[in-house]
């Protein structure tokens, strides 16, 4: 967990495969996507500040993965 925030590659139920989600390649997904996946879980609790701080985490992030 970084910056309070969980988030993961894969399906809830699958947790620790490398494999990507059996329903997202169901549904005929490029493999592309399938490993550009990311699964984020919210509460009720959550706010629209909590997503707005999670896009922008996001938005930070996806250009040092994509230097690498």
């Amino acid at each position: 967990m970084k910056h309070g925030i969980c988030a993961s590659a894969g399906s809830a139920c699958s947790t620790g495969s490398k494999s990507p989600s059996h329903v997202l390649t169901a549904i005929g997904l490029s493999q592309d996507l399938l490993e550009g996946a990311l699964r984020v879980t919210f509460g009720k609790d959550n706010t629209k500040e909590d997503v707005n701080f999670l896009v922008n985490k996001i938005q930070e992030i996806i250009p040092k993965i994509k230097k690498n």
